[in-house]
């Protein structure tokens, strides 16, 4: 989707914010992350094509131990829950926080915090 640079995932997603998890196909880890701030869910969406970790610990520490294909080809992005940029900050990281818990992806996933 990124690589393709589709205009209307594109318009839409870069004025939302929102909650997303990031699952490895494999052995089923998720990590679940947030688009708030003055970040909307298409950039956030960039960073992951781009850097494949986002510049998150875990995710970075996962591809730096099985690689940059590995990564590429296992994990998958969906959308948990989505709202327009006027929505506070304290919001989305409360959503964050919810399915963090519920998907357990610190205890069992690549979320470290």
């Amino acid at each position: 989707m990124v690589s393709q640079n589709r205009p209307d995932w594109r318009v839409a997603l870069q004025h939302m914010k929102g909650v997303y998890v990031l699952h490895d196909r494999t052995t089923g880890e998720p990590y679940v992350g947030a688009a708030y701030g003055d970040v909307g869910i298409w950039d956030r969406l960039c960073q992951y094509a781009e850097t494949l970790h986002g510049g998150n610990v875990g995710l970075a520490a996962m591809v730096a131990e099985k690689g940059l294909d590995y990564a590429r080809n296992n994990l998958s992005f969906a959308l948990l829950e989505f709202w327009s940029m006027r929505t506070e900050d304290q919001h989305v990281l409360d959503r964050e926080a919810y399915w963090k818990r519920v998907l357990m992806s610190r205890e069992h996933g690549l979320n470290l915090n």
